[in-house]
């Protein structure tokens, strides 16, 4: 085996030992110029993609912040405090979902270390939890109606009654 054949996998939590990808045996991909397992390579794209859309839910927490909020507001610290939810394992969709909450309801909130309060309320908790059931059901109605429906149609027609239908009338 040539010392060509091993290359070091790009992926940074790559479960094989050494990181390495001996090309000739090991199933891999390469990306650019980089080489990396295939399996490596897929969970690096699903990161990437949760880490847009964490950058996006951010960015949306710092302008629902400055324009309900306040505009004068430090941003190093609300990221500091948002990513710090983000590290302990807070979803930033609930992080968008409390932030919303809070404006909507008018709850007092002027500093972005007193996030920590609403985050952790069990009013809040819940609200989410129901807004996501209702998403799922909303989503399966959807599923439901939309595709190739075979059921038959059918069409009523109302029965006239009154006065006028006793004379033979219309």
């Amino acid at each position: 085996m040539a010392k060509t054949d091993i290359k070091i996998c790009g992926y940074e939590d790559c479960p094989h030992p050494g990181r390495e990808i001996n090309i000739t045996v090991d199933d891999y991909s390469k990306d650019g110029r980089r080489y990396f397992h295939t399996e490596c390579l897929e969970k690096k794209k699903k990161r990437e993609v949760k880490n847009e859309q964490q950058k996006a839910d951010l960015q949306y927490i710092k302008n629902l912040w400055v324009q309900h909020i306040s505009n004068t507001v430090d941003y190093g610290q609300l990221f500091f405090v948002l990513n710090g939810f983000v590290v302990r394992g807070i979803n930033t969709d609930y992080l968008v979902f409390v932030v919303r909450y809070v404006i909507d309801n008018n709850l007092n909130l002027r500093y972005p270390g007193g996030l920590k309060y609403f985050v952790d309320n069990q009013e809040i908790k819940d609200a989410y939890a129901r807004s996501k059931i209702q998403k799922i059901k909303q989503s399966e109605f959807h599923a439901k109606t939309d595709g190739n429906d075979t059921a038959p149609e059918f069409t009523l027609t109302k029965k006239e009654h009154g006065f006028h239908t006793i004379l033979g009338g219309k």
